[in-house]
């Protein structure tokens, strides 16, 4: 590492993001330019990036200093407003799950990104929770807030509530104190070791504890990118299950924060950069697209490996509140509005279902008011009915009125939505219910997805068993009109390779459990079980008798799975 590096780049913090400012030849200049630009009580952060040029072309960048600040001055902070505040908190330990996190995080977003740290962090410090105490009045207006939005409609009263959520703060401030006393170990190379050097401390568990270390470590970093890619190297080879999900949500608040731009690099139109947020969040987003390309390369790696459920999550909501939002999804090119917003939608519709459920179908119907020239119910109503014929096929189609029927559209929209289920009792066969592009066993998915979106909805139950019961016979006429079953069971091949094919069949989840479709797949393996001597007949051929048994027990194991006892 060079002592004096070729040049020094001062860069500020402008919207959570650095911009060069200038460039000097000088160490002591770059200082005393940056102790200048931190005298302005409207500059978020400063810091110095030392470069240096090598022979081979390669160049180094080292961060010498870095400093943020709180750009409001004697401006108070206020909190922001939520919808919503789910879950109803009812002991400490339900602020620090995901619900409760992302709620803190967005109420307090204001106050988290002054000081640059995260729920964590706050949560798990009781020199972090007393600062958000005593700043400005926002720890009684966010109590104030959620007590507001929790109690309406409710017996309780709004001062009982509030006394409720005090009582749980004071419980979360009692056991930070404790902890800020305790002489823990420093951020072991692993997480999974972190709670390894913390289970011998008495009087909190190893995870709260662990979490209390991780939050110091995090704490001396100061930037949402530096922790983000902290809490990546950590979590990327981790093999523990419970570390992974622990920074798993750690992760998740980081995701909370203007972080965004910096992950997924430019791009032309929000439209655009909602999807790359959905293809993020589904581990398939490029990494070299990103402003930090190493970090993102491990978040999608994680993201692909299924590791981050709360992450992903949190990016998905994320996604969904843009599409909601009243930004255009083509700012530049407002004739490609409509073109923007089917691109969305067909990147929420993923193989047997809506990506989120509810929440995406509730997203799609709100942004598609805004193609409607009336407002009010009118224009929700038309929306929906837009909504549905822009879906690719019918199964689709029902996909997205089953899960609105579970949203806050159904308590006025409900007999709206019943109405334009039409759609799927005219699909009397499988090409007329999902696209014929697809291969059969997409078609199967999708319409079986179909099927369980329904049975899972808030449809009214005779309608929601008409729906079940047209999809479930279409699927079986499928079978037979198809001859699908018979395909699989060829009589010339070997009873093993039949009885396997058949029994992975039923058990993939591509027909509707307890269907009459189901029933007849399931009917044909019965059949075969039923042969004289089917154990004999089935490990004919394997020579060895351990790998015999093995083959049966293996077998057994899938009709288990298949739900075929």
């Amino acid at each position: 590492m060079p002592s004096d590096f070729e040049e020094y780049e001062i860069q500020v913090m402008k919207d959570g993001r650095w911009n060069t400012e200038a460039v000097r030849n000088s160490e002591t200049l770059s200082r005393q330019l940056a102790k200048e630009l931190l005298g302005n009580k409207q500059c978020a952060g400063v810091r110095i990036v030392g470069n240096q040029s090598y022979r081979d072309g390669t160049t180094n960048e080292t961060v010498i200093f870095e400093k943020t600040q709180d750009v409001n001055g004697d401006k108070p902070i206020k909190i922001n407003t939520v919808e919503v505040a789910n879950p109803r908190c009812k002991r400490p330990r339900d602020f620090f799950g995901l619900e409760g996190r992302m709620v803190f995080n967005r109420i307090f977003r204001n106050h988290l990104e002054s000081v640059a740290l995260t729920p964590t962090e706050i949560l798990h410090s009781f020199q972090d929770i007393k600062r958000l105490q005593d700043r400005d009045n926002l720890v009684p207006s966010a109590v104030s807030h959620v007590a507001k939005l929790q109690t309406a409609n409710t017996d309780q009263t709004l001062r009982d509530r509030q006394d409720e959520i005090y009582g749980i703060v004071e419980q979360i401030v009692e056991q930070a104190r404790r902890a800020d006393d305790m002489e823990l170990p420093p951020l072991a190379n692993s997480f999974s070791a972190t709670l390894k050097d913390v289970a011998d401390f008495r009087g909190e568990t190893p995870e709260y504890l662990g979490m209390v270390v991780l939050a110091r470590d995090l704490s001396g970093v100061n930037s949402w990118t530096g922790k983000l890619d902290r809490l990546c190297q950590l979590a990327d080879p981790e093999t523990d299950r419970k570390a992974i999900l622990l920074l798993d949500v750690v992760i998740a608040d980081v995701l909370g924060a203007n972080i965004v731009q910096e992950l997924l690099g430019w791009k032309r139109s929000l439209g655009a950069a909602i999807i790359a947020m959905l293809d993020l969040a589904d581990g398939t987003f490029d990494p070299e697209e990103s402003e930090i390309t190493e970090t993102t390369a491990m978040l999608c790696k994680l993201f692909s490996a299924n590791a981050l459920p709360a992450s992903r999550r949190v990016m998905i909501d994320r996604a969904l509140t843009q599409l909601k939002s009243s930004q255009p999804l083509s700012r530049n090119d407002p004739e490609k509005e409509l073109e923007e917003y089917r691109r969305v939608m067909a990147r929420l519709l993923v193989p047997g279902g809506i990506m989120s459920g509810g929440d995406a179908a509730e997203a799609i119907t709100l942004r598609g008011t805004r193609f409607i020239e009336q407002g009010g119910a009118t224009g929700r109503k038309k929306a929906i009915n837009a909504t549905v014929k822009t879906m690719p096929d019918p199964a689709r189609g029902v996909m997205y009125l089953a899960e609105l029927s579970n949203t806050n559209f159904a308590d006025e929209h409900l007999e709206d939505i019943v109405e334009q289920l039409g759609v799927v009792f005219s699909a009397r066969v499988i090409d007329e219910l999902c696209r014929r592009s697809m291969s059969p066993k997409n078609r199967m998915v999708t319409a079986t997805g179909a099927h369980d979106a329904a049975l899972n909805s808030g449809l009214p139950e005779g309608i929601r068993d008409q729906v079940t019961e047209h999809i479930d016979g279409v699927l079986e006429r499928y079978l037979l009109e198809e001859n699908i079953i018979d395909k699989l069971d060829k009589p010339e091949d070997h009873i093993r390779d039949r009885a396997v094919r058949l029994v992975k069949f039923c058990g993939a989840g591509v027909l509707p459990a307890d269907g009459e479709a189901l029933t007849l797949a399931r009917q044909r393996v019965i059949a075969l079980l039923r042969k004289p001597k089917f154990d004999t007949h089935y490990i004919e051929g394997i020579g060895d008798a351990a790998k015999a048994e093995k083959a049966l027990r293996d077998f057994h194991k899938l009709l288990i799975g298949a739900g075929i006892a």
